[in-house]
């Protein structure tokens, strides 16, 4: 089996905004108008999630009462699977919906999508299990809408030295419980793949804060974007190109790229393989992209 990992869910910019928090505004969790913008680009680009028997009923936006009556039932707007047979399931989902500012009970997923998440992660049934969400961990540009609460410092390093403004405990410890489930699996390849940082990246979570992933580190990462150009790169706009925070001990085998790109992705009963592939709009012709042949291919093999 083959994914290309370049389909990912919606994120803060399908809300028809930045994931932004000052005096003057906070911008998640969205508004109904924010909302409504972002169904109304679902049914015109993104198709939402098809039913899926192991995936809970009552999740947040699956089978609203306002939906139109000709529309299957079991359909989520922020929360999917993509599933091969026994052989691979992706576990995708959007961490702005259902984020909440409750400072160390906050969450970027609601409890019920994190029980989910677990439950999968705990399943035996498939030899393969993937974890996409819509925030990578692994990294950061030292943003508020993070897992982190890592700020850009004045010597151009990310720092936590000084509290950063709105961002939640919460979601950090979320993001460990969550990390922790995946390294927990026995047997599987504990790998998440997300984008949002615009960046082509791989690395080895080795530890999140006390947790030790030393002897089965989590794979983290990012397949690279699309369409991102000039003042779109995190260095950039943030001043500050991805990192590693503070909180983890990562092993970067492949440090940040600033380049687009994508990845796909080998399913095999026993391996999954990673092949990277990259294209520099500052430098490569528009027609090397037909071309392009991966720069880099990692096989993960499971235990």
């Amino acid at each position: 089996m083959s994914l290309d990992a370049g389909l990912l869910p919606q994120d803060d910019h399908d809300h028809f905004d930045n994931d932004e928090a000052t005096d003057a505004a906070v911008t998640f969790p969205p508004d109904s108008f924010m909302l409504e913008a972002a169904r109304a680009t679902q049914r015109l680009w993104y198709p939402e999630f098809l039913p899926d028997p192991n995936r809970p009923a009552g999740l947040p936006g699956a089978d609203r009462p306002d939906r139109e009556a000709a529309r299957p039932s079991g359909l989520s707007e922020s929360f999917g699977t993509l599933r091969y047979g026994r052989l691979a399931e992706v576990l995708l989902y959007d961490v702005r919906r259902t984020l909440t500012l409750a400072g160390p009970t906050a969450v970027f997923v609601a409890p019920e999508v994190e029980g989910w998440l677990k439950a999968r992660a705990a399943a035996r049934e498939v030899a393969h299990v993937v974890s996409v969400p819509s925030n990578p961990p692994g990294w950061s540009a030292g943003k508020w809408g993070e897992w982190y609460p890592d700020l850009l410092g004045p010597d151009g390093k990310l720092s936590v030295a000084k509290p950063k403004p709105y961002w939640q405990s919460g979601w950090l410890a979320q993001h460990d419980r969550l990390m922790q489930s995946l390294a927990e699996m026995p047997e599987r390849i504990p790998l998440v793949v997300s984008g949002d940082l615009h960046d082509i990246a791989e690395g080895y979570m080795r530890r999140s804060g006390r947790l030790d992933f030393s002897a089965k580190p989590v794979v983290t990462v990012l397949p690279g974007p699309l369409g991102t150009s000039t003042g779109g790169w995190p260095s950039e706009f943030r001043g500050v190109g991805a990192l590693p925070p503070n909180h983890l001990d990562m092993e970067e085998t492949l440090k940040p790229l600033e380049e687009n790109g994508f990845l796909i992705m080998d399913f095999t009963p026993a391996a999954v393989t990673l092949r990277y592939f990259r294209w520099n709009q500052k430098k490569d012709p528009v027609e090397a992209i037909d071309t392009l042949e991966p720069f880099r291919t990692t096989e993960l093999r499971r235990a």
